[in-house]
């Protein structure tokens, strides 16, 4: 959708339209020293015969150069003659002289015709107009092509003033100008590039206002030159009674330019104490700068956010459902509903997902207005008429559901995209998606699901790929709902075989069934905007239960829209999971979150900003931008706000001090960043990547503390997106990027971040034991999975955020825990979905709880490649590197670790 469209990697440049930089041709004493304008220091302003030009180019309609005559908020006064162009209002072109040089042109000299004075209410609407064309302007120079403007407050004029008085400081930067390189004001130039020039006391007027405008959206303003383009006179009083001829002035005329930028040093007036870093908060100076507000927190956003992801086998309908989902759009049977969501040219041609789509859906608050009225509330998704972005959705669904949807492969080829989507980002429920004709041959009917043996070939032949996921998604205990879609394809038969091996197989895991009614009447895309109070009701009985092991079943069809209705009272209703500082808890152990970790951010994935070096800025103080990263993750606990400090890592440290050896090694980690660097060169003469034994060992030259502490490396935020929104502060929970800038770059790491790695804030502020890395790792697992990890053994390994390759080190036997476990007895298939009755009901499986002794086993692995920083107590899935004869791929070991070794 439309939000395919929000990020451009190559925005347009603040570029000059002067061609050329002053020269330097003597000028007059009075041209040599710097002045002051509307409070701003400007360089030595020049003459326009020392430019080499007579005129710029015509204004761009779209870019961040922005012509303007004036900034006054009241009319200009009224000239008797003037060296330069005569503008002509509200049209886009000018009437110039023949030539600069030539004598001043009379235009009245002996009358001067009053001008009324402009209304409060005039001047207060052009001052809100300049100001939002200044935040378009802005916007067109950011790689995002939205933001918000939720929290824009545009600057007020006293009713008892004429002018808007000088801002001490700018105020807060309005969240979305982040990444904006500025905006370039030429002011005295018409539209088409005339030079026209206004006074100094115009000018004046003119940047207070631009100044204040600025400080509205947390800018700033910079001078980057003055020009003097001619003269001006005018006359200084009225005719009088007696005849006397009007007196005369002059003045030059002026032409600034004028660059606006966000002001990142704003945080600055906050002091960072250096022992300890405050948790990294920005403290505020005991005497604030006048006319800038104290310190305080942001109000926190009171919508909820959950966090959905989407699973199956290939062809099971998840990406289709999804575009149902986000769209209100019903498919047609061979994909049209999920064109928006496909980010590649052959996932469109086979219709296979190989990569993950997001997606963001939103549900209005049941109450609104002051008066919390009561209401009937909506779905918000780009259905609706007044969506075309995500900020959209944010700001349609403000108090009541944020939904956060992310859809990946299913085939076996992509799984490791498909445990990514499951492991990586912590979902807070998966939805487990099983076609109704999955279990018969529906070959030749429109969007007919493939069986194994098309996918797989021979190999194919008596693999369940539907429910080789159901069992991976049981084995990682996630809160799960199984979806049942393609309702409109399967046959009755069809369909009681597939919600019978569903049945079968949550009821084996201990885990409890809850099928929702289903409805084969269909549905106008026009209905599926509404959420019917029937489907509200059914599911808020079904939720008053333990929801722990509950597992529910809908049946859909994106087709027709049967189920949809209910899915989506049922995202709106699912209970987001209370974070817990319980990582693991059995009868015998619980493994805590370490009390000295204060902030805790996974990477997920990492992104390299443009290069923003090239820009019309001259100051030296400007924070430089080529260093800067975007991380994308998950916030584990704590909070992150613009400005904080943390550290990154585990970095990759290079032990060798040879400069050649060290060029080497960087050549290869960033190939095309060290000049002389061939990629023919690096990956023959350097030696090979450094295995994560190679850091168990100390380097002669230096202590293992001083080595520990190069792995991690201080940064600082600078800004923040919440699910796109941008956002000053991201909460415990919550999914978000995060762009960084290092405090000080470092000789003996890779300067590039990678996925796995964690920000991390210590409560202390100083690097200490919580921030170790290692090489090595014990976790427990089932005494069942002992006769498939074997010592020297390769697994695939995945932990939060990390995926990495892991060798066994030993295997040994561990004490015993006792767990619950439940056998269920009962109803079988028919009388619980109950198909032979004319009205079918929701229905839970009946078990009796039974507990026993299990026996685990305790598994070492070490890293291969690099040394990871991973929490004890976390969930960890090893999968073989290659799935052997007869599997799926998605076979794994599912255990907890308890240890972690150096």
């Amino acid at each position: 959708m439309a939000s395919i469209f929000t990020y451009d990697p190559d925005p347009p440049r603040v570029s000059s339209p002067w061609s050329t930089p002053p020269s330097s041709t003597p000028r007059p004493e009075s041209l040599k020293a710097e002045l002051h304008f509307g409070g701003l220091l400007s360089p030595p302003p020049t003459l326009l015969a020392e430019c080499g030009i007579t005129k710029l180019e015509a204004e761009p309609q779209e870019g961040p150069t922005e012509y303007k005559l004036h900034l006054l908020l009241r009319p200009r006064r009224s000239f008797s003659s003037q060296s330069t162009g005569r503008y002509v209002s509200g049209s886009h072109l000018s009437r110039s002289n023949v030539s600069h040089s030539e004598s001043t042109v009379p235009l009245r000299p002996d009358v001067v015709i009053p001008v009324p004075p402009p209304t409060a209410q005039s001047r207060q609407n052009r001052l809100q107009q300049l100001t939002t064309q200044l935040l378009w302007r802005l916007q067109q120079s950011s790689p995002y092509h939205s933001s918000s403007t939720a929290n824009l407050v545009l600057p007020l004029l006293p009713e008892a003033a004429s002018k808007l008085g000088t801002p001490t400081r700018p105020g807060r930067l309005l969240p979305g100008l982040e990444e904006s390189r500025g905006a370039l004001y030429e002011i005295g130039v018409s539209d088409d590039g005339t030079f026209v020039g206004i006074t100094k006391d115009e000018l004046d007027e003119s940047l207070m206002n631009l100044r204040a405008m600025a400080a509205s959206l947390g800018c700033r303003v910079e001078i980057l030159r003055t020009v003097v383009v001619g003269d001006c006179d005018f006359s200084l009083s009225i005719v009088s009674s007696k005849g006397l001829p009007p007196q005369i002035g002059r003045e030059k005329l002026w032409v600034a330019e004028v660059h606006v930028l966000p002001d990142m040093h704003m945080y600055e007036q906050y002091r960072v104490t250096d022992s300890p870093l405050t948790n990294g908060k920005l403290l505020p100076e005991s005497s604030p700068h006048e006319g800038l507000a104290a310190y305080d927190e942001e109000e926190e956003s009171q919508t909820e956010q959950l966090r959905v992801s989407l699973t199956g086998s290939t062809t099971s309908g998840k990406s289709s459902l999804l575009g149902t989902l986000s769209t209100s759009t019903l498919d047609n049977g061979r994909g049209k509903s999920r064109l928006s969501l496909l980010k590649h040219r052959h996932e469109i041609a086979s219709g296979v997902t190989s990569s993950v789509a997001l997606e963001l859906i939103g549900y209005q608050a049941t109450f609104s207005g002051p008066d919390r009225v009561e209401k009937n509330p909506d779905v918000v998704n780009y259905g609706c008429g007044n969506v075309s972005s995500w900020n959209d959705i944010h700001n349609s669904a403000e108090g009541g559901r944020l939904v956060f949807l992310t859809d990946s492969a299913g085939h076996p080829r992509y799984r490791r995209t498909t445990v990514r989507g499951l492991v990586s980002w912590a979902p807070h429920w998966t939805l487990c998606c099983i076609a109704a004709d999955d279990s018969e041959d529906t070959t030749g009917k429109t969007g007919s699901t493939a069986s194994a043996l098309e996918v797989l070939g021979p190999a194919g032949v008596g693999i369940d790929l539907s429910k080789a996921h159901l069992e991976l998604c049981l084995k990682l205990e996630l809160s799960l709902v199984v979806i049942i879609t393609k309702y409109d394809l399967a046959s009755k038969a069809g369909l009681r075989q597939v919600l019978a091996k569903v049945l079968s197989t949550v009821k084996a895991a201990g885990r409890q069934p809850y099928l929702l009614t289903p409805s084969s009447l269909r549905v106008q895309e026009s209905g599926l905007q509404m959420l019917h109070r029937a489907n509200e009701e059914e599911v808020k009985g079904m939720l008053c239960v333990d929801t722990n092991t509950l597992v529910p079943i809908v049946i859909t069809s994106a087709v027709t829209g049967s189920g949809i209705g209910q899915l989506h009272s049922l995202l709106r209703h699912l209970p987001i999971p209370r974070l817990d500082k319980k990582l693991f808890h059995s009868d015998n152990d619980a493994y805590d979150v370490d009390d000295s970790l204060a902030t805790l951010f996974h990477v997920d994935e990492v992104f390299t900003k443009s290069d923003y070096a090239a820009t019309v800025s001259t100051n030296e103080n400007s924070p430089s931008i080529e260093s800067t990263f975007v991380l994308s993750g998950h916030l584990r606990y704590g909070s992150l706000s613009i400005g904080d400090q943390l550290y990154i890592g585990p970095f990759t440290i290079d032990t060798s001090h040879d400069d050649s050896r060290l060029e080497m090694h960087r050549a290869r980690s960033l190939p095309g960043q060290v000049s002389g660097s061939l990629r023919s060169f690096t990956s023959t003469r350097i030696r090979p990547r450094p295995l994560s034994s190679d850091y168990s060992s100390t380097n002669l030259h230096e202590d293992s503390s001083d080595a520990s502490n190069r792995e991690w490396q201080l940064l600082r935020v600078v800004s923040i997106r919440n699910l796109r929104l941008p956002v000053r502060r991201l909460l415990a929970g919550q999914v978000g990027t995060v762009g960084i800038e290092f405090e000080q770059a470092s000789t003996f790491v890779s300067s590039k971040p990678r996925k796995g790695m964690v920000l991390a804030r210590t409560a202390s502020g100083q690097l200490d034991n919580s921030l170790k890395a290692c090489s090595s790792f014990k976790a427990l697992f089932d005494d069942a999975d002992y006769l498939f990890m074997e010592p020297g053994q390769f697994f695939s390994t995945y932990i939060a955020s990390v995926r990495a390759s892991a060798k066994i080190v030993s295997v040994e036997a561990a004490t015993e825990a006792v767990e619950q476990d439940f056998q269920t007895e009962g109803e079988d298939a028919n009388d619980i979905f109950g198909f032979d009755e004319s009205g079918s009901h929701g229905a839970r499986a009946s078990s009796t709880q039974t507990r026993h002794a299990k026996k685990l086993i305790e598994v070492t692995f070490r890293f291969v490649t690099y040394r990871e920083w991973i929490e004890i107590g976390t969930q960890v899935l090893v999968m073989p590197g290659s799935g052997a004869e007869g599997s799926v791929g998605l076979e794994g070991f599912v255990g907890r670790i308890t240890h972690t070794l150096d």
